[in-house]
């Protein structure tokens, strides 16, 4: 059964430029174009990120995650370190998003090196560019004193604001749209958490970025406040968080930090719009997925639910092992017969919406790291688990290629068409796979349903990765797929040890905070063996929020 692990703050760069396809629903019989996309400075992006000092790769990290979260938007995105940044390349993009990263980041370079010269170059065209420009985090005090040397007009005067400093009052909370947000909090500690430097608000729950990059707003006429900070922690006032003036905005800290399903990051997302000129209706839709259906499913599970999603008009996925194995035991495979039929019954009739998960959902006869049986294990990346039941994960198994990770899908997929199935995308066991792995099946499914992993070797021997969530439909990622969002997790009654406790009020709390974001979904998937009471309960309450459930294979 899926278990939520706590994906690690760590990432990857693969490829920039992206041309962006208008619904999934269109990729679902067409490969991904792989192209640069248009040209038009209209729909460029320019994506800038520090890479200096010790924790220099943070900045690409978030980079990438910005590139993914842009693939939202039917506009090209590129990125690329900010010391790589060339004079009047500014005025050619619609927009452009600095990631500070890194405190003083030119002060880490020689003053006669290129490096230098060029993050100088990228202050000049800061201070007097016409177009928009998103500075996010540090070393806005640099454009400051850029300005008041004489390069474009006074910062202050300008824009109707002050750079205040980097201070740290404790801020865990973020005001946006009446809606109170996380500002960087681990909403449950799992076994395992790094929490250095965080602190405890109790039940478990760590606030893991406090430290904002504050301002003053010193004309109101000027500058306007989107969203505030405050903390729960101490009397500390509430500051902007993230403001705008004129074609400048700045946000106050780094918003994929330490990102959860009720945090920042939502308001981030929803902001996007505004920040590129996007209009969007309020549009609020909701997709529920049923997991880990296999031939050992009960098949009076799945008719009970899907009997119930039927009654009440909505559409549902199915996420489909196509081969179940039990690999470390004596016990055989099985293949989908009973279960294959039930399902095909419901494909067939326009209920359900297949998507391949995986092929076995575990691998070969390895405990990975539980017990080597289909839906426990991770299928493409090594897991083993420590003693207090934390996780490591070890990195791709061999062979790593993507024809091998294409093979095996390939299967799947006839296995599933055998059983009068067509999927329509697949989704990652565990939601992991190596960057080969999603290379490699990209060409049989461009669509992915879920959470996606990401992966960074860039400059460190150690492998990095980051798992990112999506509060909308993404129309291309950085390896090229239209990702349907899943947002809000699933009921977990009986987690492993150590681990967190999920229920309907908490999903129905989540698509609550979801509801900020102007396109945002609550999208969530379920069990069918933990029967319908939980089931029915998340359906009412999302749809009293005011969602809208809609078939996953139809989204635009």
């Amino acid at each position: 059964m899926k278990r939520f692990v706590l994906f690690l703050l760590i990432v990857a760069v693969t490829f920039g430029g992206i041309l962006l396809p208008s619904s999934c629903a269109q990729r679902s019989s067409t490969e991904s174009s792989g192209g640069t996309g248009s040209t038009a400075a209209e729909d460029r992006i320019l994506v800038l990120y520090d890479s200096a000092g010790a924790f220099g790769s943070v900045g690409e990290d978030h980079a990438i995650m910005l590139a993914n979260l842009l693939g939202h938007f039917d506009m090209t995105v590129s990125w690329k370190p900010v010391t790589r940044y060339v004079r009047g390349e500014m005025e050619t993009r619609a927009a452009t998003f600095y990631l500070g990263s890194t405190f003083n980041e030119q002060s880490y370079y020689d003053p006669d090196s290129n490096a230098w010269l060029r993050y100088n170059h990228f202050l000049a065209d800061s201070a007097e560019t016409s177009e928009t420009l998103v500075w996010i985090n540090y070393n806005l005090h640099l454009l400051q004193q850029m300005m008041a040397g004489g390069v474009g007009q006074n910062f202050t005067d300008k824009y109707g604001f002050s750079v205040t400093g980097v201070v740290d009052n404790l801020y865990n909370r973020i005001g946006y749209k009446d809606t109170e947000l996380y500002k960087g909090v681990v909403p449950f500690a799992n076994p395992g958490a790094t929490l250095t430097g965080c602190v405890e608000e109790g039940d478990n729950v760590y606030a893991c970025a406090t430290e904002l990059s504050a301002v003053e707003i010193l004309n109101p006429y000027r500058a306007t406040v989107y969203a505030r900070a405050y903390s729960t922690l101490t009397p500390a006032e509430p500051v902007p968080y993230i403001t705008r003036s004129g074609n400048f905005w700045f946000v106050g800290d780094l918003p994929f930090s330490h990102m959860s399903e009720e945090d920042r990051y939502l308001a981030f997302a929803d902001i996007l719009h505004d920040m590129l000129n996007v209009r969007h209706n309020e549009t609020h839709r909701a997709l529920v997925r049923l997991e880990d259906v296999s031939a050992a499913s009960k098949v009076e599970d799945l008719t009970e639910i899907s009997e119930y999603l039927i009654q009440n008009s909505i559409p549902f996925s199915v996420s489909v092992i196509a081969q179940y194995r039990e690999g470390n035991t004596n016990g055989q495979d099985l293949w989908l017969s009973e279960t294959g039929q039930d399902l095909q019954g419901l494909h067939l009739a326009g209920h359900a919406s297949i998507i391949a998960h995986g092929y076995t959902h575990q691998r070969d006869a390895l405990d990975n790291p539980y017990n080597g049986v289909s839906s426990y294990d991770f299928e493409f990346f090594r897991v083993t688990m420590n003693g207090d039941n934390s996780l490591n994960f070890e990195g791709p198994i061999e062979p790593d290629t993507q024809v091998d990770s294409r093979n095996r899908m390939q299967t799947a997929i006839s296995i599933l068409n055998q059983a009068g199935l067509q999927p329509f995308a697949w989704e990652a066991p565990h939601y992991i796979a190596s960057e080969n792995s999603y290379l490699g099946i990209l060409p049989l499914f461009p669509i992915h349903y879920g959470r996606m992993m990401y992966f960074n070797y860039s400059g460190n021997a150690t492998l990095r990765m980051v798992g990112q969530f999506f509060p909308y439909v993404i129309h291309e990622d950085i390896y090229g797929y239209c990702v349907i969002p899943e947002n809000l997790g699933n009921i977990v009654p009986a987690p492993v040890e150590g681990y967190r406790q999920l229920f309907p009020e908490d999903l129905i709390r989540q698509a609550r905070k979801a509801l900020v974001v102007r396109d945002g979904f609550a999208s969530f998937f379920y069990h069918p063996f933990l029967g319908e009471e939980y089931l029915r309960q998340i359906v009412e309450g999302v749809q009293d929020l005011g969602y809208n459930f809609v078939a996953a294979d139809e989204l635009n």
